[in-house]
């Protein structure tokens, strides 16, 4: 049996918001950006934190730091990271310094819809 390598893209959007709903719709965002990013790039596209808020609670610090941690774990097998959205958040903030950090190439969405190279 031949195993079959993908590539993966890591999809870095903003989650945190004043109320639970506001996390839950960021969270129904993230699905949405998995979905462009791979039409983009024909592979599969993962983001944690499109289901993570259903398993965990953002604001227990712990169960914050194992999301994160799994967040990085999971970049870490990424060919790429592409930003959505204008606002970096400071966990988005970690996931840009990790991808940097292990040469990880980032891709920034703008306003009219392209991608950029940013490295």
């Amino acid at each position: 049996m031949e195993v079959i390598q993908m590539s993966l893209t890591y999809v870095c959007s903003p989650l945190s918001a004043p109320t639970r709903a506001g996390i839950l719709a960021n969270a129904a965002k993230a699905v949405t950006y998995m979905t462009y990013a791979e039409k983009e790039f024909g592979d599969r596209a993962v983001a944690p934190h499109a289901y993570l808020p259903y398993l965990l609670d953002d604001e227990v610090p712990e169960e914050r730091a194992l999301a994160l941690d799994f967040g990085q774990k999971l970049l870490a097998m990424c060919s790429r990271l592409v930003v959505y959205g204008s606002r970096i958040s400071s966990g988005m903030r970690g996931e840009i310094t990790a991808a940097e950090r292990l040469g990880i190439p980032i891709y920034y969405r703008n306003g009219a819809g392209r991608l950029e190279d940013a490295m």
